[in-house]
């Protein structure tokens, strides 16, 4: 089979269940709050602000967990219907069967983004904000989700390699998105050049000082903060590249781990 047909299959398997429902409406979530934040305020903000605020929280803080968690169902749904022996007889290759897993995981991580991109426009033009740069906020959000998958391919590792669809898998995944969400609001993870540190190793950090050149500086303590992020900020190619090896050791990792385990 082709990989296409196997990433149509574990659609199907989705049919009944509600994931892909409640990850679409958590990337609801922040664009709504936000702006019944802003609701008495709008002049006060822009159309930057309401994006941003939607990635920081809506992308950083909860895809990950969203990814990993739809990702240990996509993994361990063989295991526990007792069922990845029959797909190996067909024959199916166990990379094959990796990588669409991964791909489902790619297409919902850009949805979740999109979706927010599009609630975030909405919801500006509720407000009666301006909405300045709409085509590459697109963008973004559609490169956003694709970061934010690499981001989170090594926690999908480490759950794979433990083989536990329960506590243990929640645990890394709240273990991992904590640290790399703590890191990147401190100094330790944002005030820090391209390098062997936390700031680099950590996707979040990285990806958040990525994005961040994009916003407007704004006036005042923004425009402070703003300069003084300046020397740090990440381009995108070296940003790309550091996310693809990433990605990369990540499926590696992944494929081989998944390789080993018994039918």
């Amino acid at each position: 089979r082709g990989l296409l047909d196997l990433i149509l299959c574990e659609f199907y398997k989705f049919k009944r269940r509600s994931i892909f429902v409640l990850a679409t409406l958590a990337a609801l979530i922040f664009p709504v709050v936000m702006t019944a934040l802003y609701w008495n305020i709008p002049t006060q903000v822009n159309y930057d602000n309401l994006f941003s605020g939607i990635v920081d929280y809506g992308d950083f803080l909860l895809l990950l967990p969203i990814l990993t968690v739809i990702a240990t169902s996509l993994f361990f749904t063989e295991q526990d219907n007792d069922t990845l022996k029959n797909l190996v007889t067909i024959p199916v290759t166990k990379d094959k069967i990796v990588l669409a897993k991964i791909s489902v995981m790619a297409i919902v991580s850009v949805a979740y983004t999109l979706v927010g991109f599009f609630a975030s426009t909405i919801c500006s033009a509720i407000l009666g904000i301006p909405m300045e740069n709409m085509v590459q906020k697109f963008i973004l959000s559609f490169a956003l989700g694709l970061m934010l998958l690499a981001a989170a391919l090594p926690c999908v590792a480490l759950v794979v390699w433990f083989n536990k669809s329960d506590l243990i898998s929640i645990v890394i995944t709240l273990f991992y998105t904590i640290v790399n969400y703590v890191v990147h609001v401190t100094d330790m993870g944002m005030l820090t050049p391209v390098g062997v540190n936390v700031g680099t190793i950590l996707p979040i950090p990285l990806i958040n000082r990525w994005i961040y050149q994009f916003y407007d500086e704004g006036s005042g303590a923004a425009a402070e903060f703003y300069n003084t992020m300046r020397p740090y900020f990440v381009s995108t190619p070296v940003c790309i590249c550091i996310i693809s090896v990433i990605a990369f050791v990540s499926i590696i990792a992944i494929i081989q781990i998944y390789k080993k385990r018994e039918i």
